[in-house]
């Protein structure tokens, strides 16, 4: 079982795949790498994820929380100091 990738895409996440089996063009991103009608696989199984689907948003609030600690502190060490 072979699936043809479809021409003229203009992004790597946005390609396409030809099912030979019953001619549905789908999108191995949101099916799991496998055309949702009959099962076969799509060349390179399933594309990974977008950098901002794959980074844990927890961490990226912390990081955003501790920052903007950082700078409250400075902040308020400079008030303090220069007074």
């Amino acid at each position: 079982m072979s699936v043809a990738l479809r021409p003229f895409t203009r992004r790597a996440r946005d390609q396409y795949a030809l099912c030979p089996e019953d001619g549905f063009w789908f999108r191995p991103l949101y099916t799991g790498g496998k055309c949702p009608l009959c099962g076969a696989a799509a060349p390179g199984g399933e594309p990974p994820l977008p950098l901002l689907l794959r980074i844990d948003r927890f961490w990226l609030g912390l990081l955003a929380l501790a920052l903007t600690s950082a700078g409250m502190m400075a902040l308020v060490l400079f008030t303090y100091f220069r007074a």
